[in-house]
């Protein structure tokens, strides 16, 4: 498993959509939901080595193979994936997706030192609107 670095479409935290919110890594660019980006997962996992982000990944996805996904199923009395209609089976996948991204952050925390992330940057701020922000 890795960090998933420079996927704009994706936010590396939690696999959901990416609000176009970045955080450079070297050369690399960790891109964020703004949830992630609010409660400073990303600041937090941007920093961790790669094992360690590796072991969050795997204990999200333990707990998102025991979420809410199983329990949609037992409710629509069908666990043969290939007999669920095309909305069941998308739900099924936003739930595990959902699930894994709330392991994660549970895990990292949502504590907020009330500071702005240093290199997070927006990709609708100018060039010079980054480097005054970096300034000030």
């Amino acid at each position: 498993m890795t960090k998933h670095l420079d996927n704009p479409e994706s936010c590396f935290v939690c696999r959901r959509r990416a609000d176009g919110l970045g955080l450079q890594k070297g050369n690399a660019v960790g891109w964020l939901c703004q949830q992630c980006a609010d409660g400073e997962y990303g600041v937090r996992m941007i920093r961790m080595p790669v094992r360690e982000f590796d072991e969050y990944e795997r204990a999200a996805l333990v707990r998102a193979s025991q979420g809410r996904a199983g329990h949609y199923l037992d409710c629509l009395g069908r666990t043969d994936l290939a007999q669920l209609h095309p909305e069941e089976w998308q739900h099924v996948c936003r739930l595990v997706i959902e699930d894994f991204g709330d392991e994660i952050k549970l895990q990292v925390g949502s504590g907020s030192s009330g500071h702005p992330a240093r290199g997070l940057f927006n990709v609708h701020q100018t060039a010079d609107n980054i480097n005054q922000n970096e300034a000030a």
